[in-house]
């Protein structure tokens, strides 16, 4: 079941009928045509700008990742998630959460070297309300979907824009150190200044999907100005000699850090692609 917004604001809850019930082709964000009978039907779904596969929402202006210093953040998540916002031209933005916290100098700094030439960043705690404003400011009237892994505070985040304790705030697991998923649906809440922020369920593990490993260093922008200076034209960056990204990395130009991440990237995406047949 979903909720849709009529033009005339009004509230519907409605079902979708047929093949978009049997192939899951609803994305929270979607704009849709709808007949009013004796329960709203979903008969149609528009044409989309944008969608994400994880999270599943869409026509979205920007996506908004949150990080924490505990649970100890996975860049190889933020750096999926940046891959999904790339191919779809959607600006990310990166919140480093809990300012307040031990850890968290390290962790900022850390995704500065890594995602300064591809995300704005912001250092920001719910707790002091550091850096809300200057998040405001930026996602200001647009429609921005908050992803990252659970109880990294993007429910408290939430609660801190709005002023009120309106979603339930998740606890870290003592045994292993992973939040615990609290938020069990994704909502589109409406701010007065017109800005949307669709919640999403956390996540610990993104799966992408399955493409030429070839495209991989496509959805990297901020290997682009050191490629030019490849060898080789087609270069992946991988195990080739005389590669500009590999020199960038070298002369610390590139964080060590998110080259190997991609490294590790690329090799998986090229077994799944050479076992496609399989």
């Amino acid at each position: 079941m979903y909720t849709v917004v009529t033009q005339e604001g009004q509230t519907v809850k409605c079902f979708p009928r047929g093949k978009l019930k049997q192939n899951g082709a609803l994305y929270i964000g979607d704009f849709v045509d709808i007949v009013l009978d004796k329960e709203g039907i979903i008969e149609n779904v528009r044409e989309r700008k944008t969608q994400l596969v994880r999270p599943f929402v869409s026509n979205m202006d920007g996506i908004v990742i949150v990080l924490a210093p505990t649970p100890k953040p996975d860049m190889m998540l933020v750096d999926k998630l940046i891959i999904g916002a790339t191919e779809n031209g959607i600006p990310p933005i990166i919140c480093v959460n809990k300012a307040d916290m031990q850890g968290a100098d390290g962790i900022a700094q850390e995704v500065a070297d890594d995602y300064k030439e591809i995300a704005d960043i912001l250092v920001i705690s719910t707790h002091t309300n550091q850096g809300i404003d200057l998040l405001m400011q930026k996602i200001k009237g647009k429609f921005i979907c908050l992803a990252g892994q659970s109880a990294v505070g993007k429910s408290s985040l939430i609660n801190c824009i709005l002023g009120e304790n309106k979603m339930k705030i998740g606890e870290l697991s003592a045994k292993c150190d992973r939040g615990k998923n609290t938020t069990r649906h994704i909502e589109i809440i409406t701010i007065d200044d017109g800005t949307k922020i669709a919640d999403t369920c956390g996540f610990n593990k993104l799966e992408i999907p399955l493409f030429d490993p070839a495209v991989l260093s496509t959805y990297y922008t901020d290997f682009d100005e050191y490629a030019k200076k490849c060898k080789f034209r087609c270069c992946n960056h991988y195990k080739e000699s005389d590669c500009g990204v590999k020199n960038a990395v070298e002369c610390g130009d590139i964080a060590i850090g998110r080259y190997d991440r991609y490294v590790r990237l690329f090799a998986y995406v090229e077994s799944r692609w050479n076992k496609r047949y399989d």
